[in-house]
């Protein structure tokens, strides 16, 4: 097939027009591409052949080729009908609007791995907000280092490492920092946590192989050029995924979250992994065909067995966290009016941008609810308001409160525990939905009823439930 496609350029075709119109019928029949995918095909393969930028090429039609630039033209399409991939060729692929290198020691930077990188930079985000420290990122089995320089050019402060445990993987993936000016980034050679002893992260990434060994998609042309070793753990396909969840938490901090691409149709297997390990919060993210692809999982902040809570509102969820250690009573307090149903059907009543969202005792036409008995005030417990955390909303007396709660939206070190400030008590934290509370926070807000800073549009608090693992 390959003779036949070089063949299809005769002597005399040498314009541009010429070798696009018969390389695109060539790629048309021998690589069953349409019209239009054969001749953008062509019209990338030639320009990198020619090395010209596409515009040029399409400004002229009426340019000759010929020589070693015609011979180059015909070898590489004779190679892309043997099924070499079109990178391989060109050496290069887009990844994240960059251009990464690439050799047939990586895998080529698919599309859907970006999903990786936008669920890493959405979650590290979080992570950063909620501690503010830089987030520590690790990408496992780096490749062409896609992943990791796509997340570095993003967010240029975060301290961001790349393993691979193959040397000639990790030379592409250090010329494409180079090239990229992303030099900061730190690699090192190892397979997935082997020279990562000792350290922890708040992120890890990784795109493990995950065909299964017997996956016909493996005798695939394309597939065949790339390296095998980075396509399949063999067996089930599982296998890498397995090392990567039961491995993690001796590497993540408190907190931090694990993130993974994984096959169509290992999204269940992959959650449940991720279950019995221990991890909360499992999420699966899918891919631009709308097919599951990457899934992400949180290590729990607080130990094994913290009571869990999943508040629905009106304009999404999010999931609390409850110190039961620092703060007995307070936490025992909430999760007696939680079980009771107390919260469902009441408002976050007051929200202040830059401050704090409140809720827990109000609802429609801010009618209050009747509590029980006051309880103690814990702000002793050495917890601070910082943003994310949960504390007891009060009265100007120290111990009057109920089922009244805020969420701080940022730090507000001002209502800490301190000589002449008796503060406000922590007893929980936001540890998933932070956007939805964010998004509590920008509604617009007015007087109502003699309130101040209450929602024009009523915030609604849905259900209130206990989700522990």
């Amino acid at each position: 097939m390959a003779k036949d496609m070089g063949a299809t350029l005769a002597d005399d075709t040498e314009t541009i027009a010429g070798l696009v119109a018969a390389a695109s019928a060539a790629l048309s029949a021998g690589m069953a591409l349409e019209g239009d995918e054969a001749r953008r095909e062509a019209e990338a393969l030639l320009a990198a052949a020619l090395r010209i930028g596409r515009a040029t090429l399409l400004a002229h039609p009426e340019r000759r080729v010929g020589g070693e630039d015609l011979a180059r033209v015909r070898d590489w399409l004779a190679r892309r009908a043997r099924g070499e991939p079109l990178a391989y060729l060109t050496g290069v692929r887009e990844f994240w609007s960059l251009p990464f290198h690439v050799t047939p020691d990586v895998l080529v930077p698919r599309p859907e791995t970006e999903e990786v990188v936008s669920r890493a930079l959405a979650l590290g985000d979080e992570l950063g907000a909620r501690s503010g420290a830089v987030p520590t990122l690790v990408d496992l089995g780096t490749g062409s280092g896609c992943i990791a320089l796509a997340i570095a050019r993003e967010r240029p402060t975060w301290r961001i490492t790349a393993t691979d445990a193959s040397p000639a993987a990790l030379r592409v993936a250090r010329g494409n920092a180079r090239s990229l000016e992303l030099a900061h980034v730190e690699f090192v050679e190892g397979s997935w946590y082997s020279p990562l002893v000792g350290r922890h992260f708040d992120l890890i990434v990784s795109n493990p192989p995950y065909v299964a060994g017997g996956d016909a998609a493996l005798d695939d042309p394309a597939l065949r050029h790339e390296p095998r070793v980075a396509l399949t753990p063999e067996g089930d396909g599982l296998a890498a995924l397995r090392h990567l969840v039961e491995e993690a938490p001796g590497y993540l901090r408190p907190g931090g979250c694990l993130v993974l691409e994984h096959g169509v149709g290992q999204g269940r297997d992959v959650a449940q992994m991720l279950e019995k390990r221990g991890f909360r919060h499992v999420r699966c993210a899918p891919d631009l065909a709308g097919r599951d692809r990457v899934t992400s999982a949180q290590w729990p902040l607080f130990a094994a067995g913290t009571p869990m809570i999943r508040f629905e509102t009106s304009l999404g969820s999010f999931d609390i966290e409850l110190n039961e250690k620092e703060a007995p009573l307070s936490a025992a307090n909430f999760l007696a009016y939680v079980e009771a149903g107390f919260f469902d059907g009441t408002l976050f009543h007051r929200v202040i941008p830059g401050f704090m969202i409140q809720g827990g005792g109000m609802t429609t036409g801010l009618a209050q609810k009747k509590a029980r008995a006051p309880i103690q005030n814990e702000a002793k417990n050495g917890l601070k308001n910082r943003r994310g955390t949960l504390s007891m909303a009060r009265t100007n007396d120290i111990h009057s409160a109920t089922s009244q709660f805020f969420v701080n939206l940022v730090d507000n070190a001002f209502l800490d525990h301190a000589p002449g400030n008796y503060g406000y008590a922590v007893f929980g934290h936001v540890a998933a939905g932070m956007d939805t509370v964010e998004k509590i926070a920008q509604v617009k807000t007015g007087r109502s009823q003699g309130h101040s800073d209450v929602p024009l549009e009523d915030v609604v608090v849905i259900s209130a439930q206990r989700i522990d693992a």
